[in-house]
């Protein structure tokens, strides 16, 4: 893909950073509205044989109460499925056009779930689904969120996950991208991965973003990353940055097709997942070879 790295995250990226040209925006006037809006940005996927286009609904001049039960409540648009963040009083939308993005989201936890299990782990983890984080002006939810058990929340305080995946289509991507740079920045680099899912009719796209380490040269070069990238142990840094050091880059890519998987395997290392500075000797990293791939994917080409 054309974008490998960002710049250091001195200043958080705006909430409309990087949204389709063609991204629907409203002033808010009630859910009615935004429900009949969402309704037809939906309808435009399931009639288009390429699964592509906008699905973003920008909404202007959102009361705080309508962001908090877009937040709460994810049945207050009756069978709209979205994802939601917010900023002052502008919401944005992002919509889940049919099956394809769930199943493929849940594929992925699947067969991390099953890797984990077996190593006996299956108590020591939970996904928290589209759980509301928050920086300091700005409000996110991503598709899947992995926390291990040291950062489980309490009735008072709500840890950041180690894992985050955001899913959507192909144009999508850069406004993922900059959704990944919100997780790294906001979390003080306590969000260790960040997985991004780009779909389309014909192909899947997953992405590990991670930051680099505090030494790496700056800006990020092609060649620096690929060295990142061919390191067998390539561990993200354990330990917060500042905003003025941290580097984010994609570190993996696969594409998979219906009868094609490039890239594999796709590795999440077992000491980012569960914040560990070592991986116990019993324990090991979450492999997605080309065939789990392929399974994970198998539905978006039927």
């Amino acid at each position: 893909m054309d974008q490998l790295a960002l710049a250091p995250i001195s200043t958080m990226p705006s909430l409309i950073t990087a949204l389709p040209t063609d991204a629907v925006v409203r002033v808010f006037k009630n859910l009615d509205q935004v429900k009949l809006e969402a309704e037809t940005i939906v309808q435009k996927f399931e009639q288009d044989a390429e699964y592509s286009g906008n699905q973003f609904l920008v909404l202007l001049k959102l009361h705080p109460q309508v962001a908090e039960r877009l937040f709460s409540d994810n049945r207050c648009l009756e069978g709209v499925d979205y994802r939601f963040e917010f900023e002052g009083d502008t919401g944005v939308l992002r919509l889940v056009p049919g099956y394809k993005h769930e199943y493929t989201t849940s594929g992925v936890l699947q067969k991390i779930n099953l890797q984990l299990d077996r190593m006996g782990l299956n108590e020591h983890y939970r996904w928290g689904g589209a759980t509301r984080y928050k920086s300091t002006a700005r409000g996110k939810e991503g598709d899947q969120v992995f926390s291990p058990a040291q950062r489980w929340p309490s009735s008072n305080v709500l840890s950041w996950p180690t894992v985050v995946i955001e899913t959507g289509v192909s144009e999508s991507r850069p406004t993922l991208v900059e959704d990944a740079r919100w997780w790294f920045g906001s979390s003080d680099g306590q969000v260790r991965i960040v997985i991004l899912i780009s779909i389309t009719n014909h192909a899947v796209h997953i992405e590990r973003w991670q930051l680099a380490p505090p030494s790496a040269p700056n800006p990020l070069t092609r060649s620096y990353i690929n060295t990142l990238r061919n390191d067998p142990i390539n561990v993200p840094p354990s330990a917060p940055q500042s905003l003025n050091v941290q580097q984010p880059y994609s570190c993996a890519e696969i594409d998979i097709s219906a009868n094609n998987v490039v890239g594999a395997p796709f590795i999440i290392p077992f000491c980012a997942l569960f914040d560990v500075p070592s991986c116990p000797p019993n324990m090991q990293d979450v492999i997605l070879d080309a065939s789990i791939l392929s399974f994970i994917t198998t539905l978006n080409f039927s």
